[in-house]
């Protein structure tokens, strides 16, 4: 679906628990469509003060306050013109700033921070949120209008609990990864250590998965992951699966 709806210019929403992959679903859609020669710029709701976030959303002016740069500042909308910009954790953005986003969206231009002119974008959003915004639509807490601007394109990412069965291959393409940064080649898993990572629920989905084979791949001394380069915590976490759940790989043909 994804592939799908990157050629597109509707606004996506990207739904699902903290860590299940939203913003490499974001940088995917991005990369996949027209869009792609130009910048995709992200920028994080939840991390930003209140007071601060207009200003790195929209710009400023020179002389919008005290402290502000000579020249002024362009904003992350400025910034991403004619690209994607990824508005990570939406539900926590503050309900002055979230009717001011609804403007930028009805009306394709953003005015900074002191600024008298509007300027025209043309920037595709990509929203994603941990939070039920349906939820906290009905507590007053998220604009029901912004909602259904955001919402033209819903994409669900299941927890990795819900699917074992990709285990194996996400930790395939996340052990490349990690042979990159450490500068190693060759690394693999044993089926034991596949079966015993199919066992556990994964409450930090797969940013979780990835700290558990960066920390193997960081006491490993040959190339072959086993049972005792888990955490303690995977180790003596044993749940027993039948058959049918279980998944094995062959590292010499992992995608065969």
């Amino acid at each position: 679906m994804a592939e799908k709806i990157s050629v597109s210019n509707s606004a996506v929403l990207l739904t699902g628990e903290s860590g299940t992959g939203k913003e490499l679903f974001a940088h995917a859609i991005h990369q996949n469509s027209s869009r792609e020669q130009f910048p995709f710029v992200r920028i994080n709701c939840a991390s930003i003060p209140e007071h601060l976030l207009e200003s790195e959303l929209f710009g400023y002016d020179e002389g919008a306050f005290t402290g502000a740069k000579k020249g002024g500042k362009r904003g992350k909308f400025e910034l991403a013109n004619f690209g994607t910009i990824f508005l990570d954790e939406i539900g926590d953005m503050p309900l002055s700033m979230q009717s001011k986003l609804l403007r930028v969206l009805q009306e394709g231009e953003v005015e900074r921070v002191g600024g008298q002119k509007p300027k025209t974008i043309d920037v595709r959003i990509i929203a994603a949120t941990h939070r039920n915004l349906e939820k906290m639509i009905e507590e007053g807490t998220f604009r029901q209008d912004l909602y259904y601007r955001l919402n033209v394109i819903k994409l669900e990412i299941p927890p990795l609990r819900e699917r074992k069965e990709d285990i194996p291959y996400i930790a395939t393409y996340l052990l490349n990864k990690l042979e990159k940064k450490f500068h190693r080649h060759g690394i693999n898993l044993t089926n034991r250590v596949i079966s015993k990572l199919q066992q556990h629920n994964w409450p930090g989905n797969i940013r979780e998965l990835e700290n558990v084979l960066e920390r193997a791949v960081n006491v490993l001394e040959g190339n072959t992951i086993d049972i005792v380069h888990l955490p303690l915590y995977l180790r003596e976490n044993v749940h027993f699966l039948s058959e049918k759940q279980k998944v094995y790989v062959d590292y010499n043909n992992p995608f065969g």
